[in-house]
């Protein structure tokens, strides 16, 4: 008689996730940091200069790891826009500018050393109307401003059409809390400023600083949604009545029922 043996099951495969490719970028200064942040990382991008991935497509997940020297480091997720050879491997971020990389080329004591120079400037005196030194100021120059400059330079370049340089004013020292929810109502504050508000120990648990943000037209929907919880209930109720978008009035109106 013949005996079959059963074929013994296949022990099922476990799929693991492929982990992203690595990419590393270095800075020699702060400023040269800054000049890359406002030519390509302020607008969603950066060329990571003399990285190569062989056989990677478009649109594959990296692992950036980026510092500047003597200052500070991150790792942020980013994917694959082009792989240049003999160039480099340019990304793209999915979600505007990360947090960290706003953060990035100010370590404190870089800061520091800037604003004392600011505030023996300011004693002096600043030469001239403020808008008229706005006009002549490079990029770079309005930037290093952000990081030092006083209230009303703050004010002024929180205006500004470059809003890239919103996240540096809120990296400024001395900028108060009163400045914050100011700029935390104001739809000309850039989204990514708005996030870095909402995101911050302080200012995030701030509850006019978050009712101004739920209110915000310009502060995306899902970050409006999370602070929607820090609201006081007298904004709540204003909230529910239409003082915002129609999906967070709808939220409002469902925490009052419950």
């Amino acid at each position: 008689m013949i005996q079959i043996k059963p074929r013994p099951e296949a022990e099922p495969v476990t799929l693991r996730p492929m982990a992203a490719l690595p990419l590393q970028m270095t800075w020699a200064s702060p400023e040269d940091y800054l000049a890359t942040f406002t030519s390509e990382i302020s607008r969603g991008g950066l060329l990571v200069r003399g990285a190569a991935l062989v056989g990677v497509q478009a649109g594959a997940e990296v692992s950036l790891s980026v510092s500047v020297t003597g200052g500070s480091s991150a790792e942020v997720a980013a994917r694959v826009a082009a792989v240049v050879p003999g160039v480099g491997v340019a990304v793209m971020f999915a979600s505007g500018v990360p947090p960290e990389l706003a953060t990035l080329g100010t370590p404190p004591p870089f800061i520091d050393a800037v604003a004392e120079v600011a505030e023996e400037e300011e004693e002096k005196g600043p030469p001239g109307p403020l808008s008229e030194r706005l006009k002549k100021m490079t990029v770079n120059e309005k930037m290093q401003l952000a990081l030092t400059g006083g209230r009303d330079e703050r004010a002024a370049l929180f205006r500004d059409t470059n809003k890239s340089l919103h996240i540096f004013v809120l990296k400024n020292p001395r900028i108060g809390l009163d400045e914050i929810q100011a700029a935390a109502k104001s739809p000309m504050v850039s989204p990514d400023a708005l996030k870095m508000i909402a995101e911050h120990r302080e200012w995030g648990g701030n509850p006019t600083v978050a009712a101004s943000l739920v209110r915000n037209p310009k502060t995306p929907m899902p970050l409006a949604m999370r602070m929607l919880e820090k609201v006081p209930m007298s904004d709540l109720k204003q909230i529910a009545k239409g003082g915002a978008r129609d999906q967070l009035v709808n939220a409002a109106r469902k925490k009052l029922a419950g």
